[in-house]
């Protein structure tokens, strides 16, 4: 069964308010506006991929409990069908979430699928936690980095690399990509919040 998109800003305001954290917290530990944070609690604008593992981090849980509230599975076993998982869109693409059940997981699955074809599609370059391994479905995937020059992977080609570098990723403008990408997990311990503004 498929989760009601729409149940997303609830829960993420429920685990914020479990943790006695205000919006303002929340916001700036997630770089976020105070107003957009608010948006996204009652489901008025939609959460990025970055803003979701930046708030596992400051939780303390997994991305996928912001999807579901089942008891955790003990064995470490999880079958995705082809076309299931948990879909969720954001501004800079389309994802599917594979293992959505599985908790306490060393790497997050998704397969996604983008259509852009320039930056300011997709609210520019953005980095988070951890490593990324992809490997393309579907090319061509364009690869926008801070540290390197733009990157043109074509179908069966895939990468490793230090997700904390901002990055993107775009194709050719009339084209879709569709990439599977494999995120390791976010300490469950956030760190220090830095004070400077």
């Amino acid at each position: 069964m498929k989760p009601d998109p729409t149940d997303l800003g609830p829960r993420i305001r429920a685990l914020r308010l479990a943790r006695g954290l205000s919006l303002a917290e929340v916001a700036g530990g997630t770089g976020v506006s105070e107003a957009t944070m608010s948006r996204i609690e009652t489901g008025g604008s939609q959460v990025s991929a970055p803003h979701l593992y930046g708030l596992a981090q400051m939780f303390g849980v997994e991305i996928a409990d912001f999807f579901h509230t089942t008891t955790p599975l003990r064995g470490r076993r999880s079958l995705t069908r082809a076309g299931d998982g948990t879909a969720f869109s954001t501004p800079r693409l389309e994802a599917r979430l594979m293992a959505a059940e599985l908790r306490h997981k060393a790497m997050h699955p998704f397969v996604n699928r983008t259509t852009a074809h320039d930056l300011s599609q997709v609210g520019g370059l953005s980095g988070h936690a951890g490593e990324e391994f992809l490997h393309v479905l579907q090319g061509p995937l364009i690869l926008m980095s801070e540290s390197y020059t733009p990157l043109r992977l074509e179908t069966g080609d895939s990468l490793y690399f230090d997700a904390t570098d901002p990055h993107a990723y775009l194709t050719d403008k009339g084209a879709e990509a569709r990439f599977l990408v494999v995120s390791s997990a976010i300490s469950p311990h956030p760190p220090a919040q830095d004070t400077q503004p």
